[in-house]
């Protein structure tokens, strides 16, 4: 498979794995400038804002090596607003899903990943 339809197929396999939890999709690949969400989640009581990162076993690195803090402070400002276009009294997680293909897709999920840093 090519880079991006990796990163499609992960973002599909991850969609659907969140929906069988009983997460409902806000938005997918909402974009404002540069800035962009993989998933925006409705969960219960709090909006999850989920980073898919996908990668083929072959690539031979854990997906989560690419969550660097510029990448997760890029993730913060795209929530930011998103939420300041969709106010919302929810409270806001930032959780990452990681699925490696292989002879076997492996889909983990971490909830609650990593925090917004105020400046």
């Amino acid at each position: 498979m090519k880079r991006n339809e990796i990163g499609r197929a992960g973002e599909d396999a991850a969609l659907s794995y969140l929906q069988e939890m009983g997460m409902t999709l806000l938005a997918r690949n909402w974009r404002s400038g540069h800035y962009e969400l993989d998933l925006v989640m409705d969960y219960g009581n709090s909006i999850r804002i989920v980073e898919v990162k996908s990668l083929d076993e072959r690539d031979g690195f854990d997906p989560t090596f690419n969550m660097t803090p510029a990448k997760c402070g890029r993730i913060v400002r795209a929530a930011r607003r998103y939420i300041a276009a969709n106010p919302t009294r929810k409270e806001i997680y930032f959780d990452v899903v990681t699925v490696l293909f292989g002879e076997a897709t492996t889909i983990t999920y971490y909830p609650a990943a990593f925090y917004p840093i105020y400046r």
